[in-house]
């Protein structure tokens, strides 16, 4: 309460103030409160679960439980320790790389190219973009069989094309050695120096970017129908051949589009297992063996062994990868939101 000319005046409570009122939050916590159980049931909880059983040692017959504590077998950073130590965890690793590198650029310049052509296309960029999605609306399990037929020695497509055109040779050029016809049994490797990469993870790839770049095609597709028609016309006005519109007027419009493509591409990388585990199981040997088919391989190939803390710990070491991956971009994202 305050005076003014002689008046008495009551200060009213500021909006912010106003909004902290127990009455004015029942509203938003009803709509919101289901979805944070939710989230906390599937979510949250399944998360920290995953996280504390990685600190003890069980197996998939007598699971880990927070509530039997009598039942713990506390090993502290052990499991960690054992999977970062482990020769099997760095081939896997080395394997993922391999993905994290190559199939991001594969799919990211693949699909740029294709939408590029589609959309440069006078008729026909409906049929052309359903073309490529058409790999989409199977699942990757189908995926990976049907490149196994394809790669089959025996009676494979791409076997009968090689032989048919006379194009069956090997090549031995220092660090590389390739060989066709053997796509899944040992088509190679690229010496490094400090590490052998086994081109079976090239086979591998060739099957993922089949099944996964429609997703970049459709992406790039729609960024590119929000390119303005100004800038295009004033480039080629101006002279500028197709490669330098692509280079200097698309790209740079594209350029959020190419994020997502992008990011999306590494973290399917990152958390592949579908397409390898029905085309190779991670063989021949362990020159295929990604990351999460070393998890399938620790916690469920044998029940009976107390290695499903293993499996847990690095369940949590690909998760912590996956947000590092991921973090940049959702930090970018959300600042040019708040732009």
């Amino acid at each position: 309460m305050r005076t003014v000319n002689g008046r008495k005046w009551r200060r009213r409570p500021s909006s912010a103030a106003a909004t902290l009122r127990p009455s004015r939050l029942l509203l938003p916590l009803a709509f919101v409160g289901p979805l944070l159980v939710v989230f906390g049931a599937f979510y949250l909880w399944p998360a920290v679960n995953t996280i504390l059983g990685s600190f003890f040692r069980w197996g998939l017959l007598r699971p880990w439980s927070l509530f039997s504590p009598a039942e713990w077998d506390f090993v502290g950073i052990s499991n960690y320790i054992d999977t970062l130590t482990s020769p099997r965890f760095w081939n896997s690793a080395l394997n993922t790389a391999v993905w994290l590198v190559v199939f991001p650029l594969a799919v990211t310049v693949g699909a740029l190219f294709i939408a590029v052509m589609i959309w440069q296309a006078p008729t026909g960029q409906r049929a052309f973009r359903t073309i490529f999605m058409l790999p989409m609306t199977i699942s990757l399990v189908a995926a990976g069989v049907i490149w196994t037929f394809i790669y089959d020695p025996d009676f494979g497509v791409l076997s009968d094309l090689v032989r048919n055109l006379g194009i069956d040779f090997a090549i031995d050029w220092g660090p590389l050695e390739f060989k066709t016809a053997e796509w899944l049994s040992n088509p190679g490797t690229v010496d490094l120096g400090f590490a052998q990469i086994p081109l079976i993870n090239i086979s591998l790839i060739v099957a993922g970017f089949w099944a996964f770049t429609g997703f970049g095609v459709i992406t790039l597709t729609a960024g590119l129908t929000a390119v303005p028609e100004e800038l295009v016309d004033a480039a080629r006005v101006d002279g500028a051949r197709n490669s330098q519109v692509i280079r200097h007027v698309l790209v740079p419009a594209l350029r959020r589009p190419l994020t997502i493509v992008a990011t999306v591409s590494v973290i399917f990388a990152l958390r592949t297992f579908d397409v390898v585990w029905v085309i190779t199981q991670g063989g021949p040997v362990q020159d295929s063996e990604v990351l999460a088919v070393t998890v399938w391989k620790q916690a469920f190939v044998f029940l009976d062994s107390p290695q499903a803390g293993t499996a847990t710990a690095l369940a949590v070491i690909m998760s912590a990868a996956l947000v590092v991956v991921a973090f940049p971009y959702l930090k970018g994202l959300l600042r040019r939101e708040d732009a």
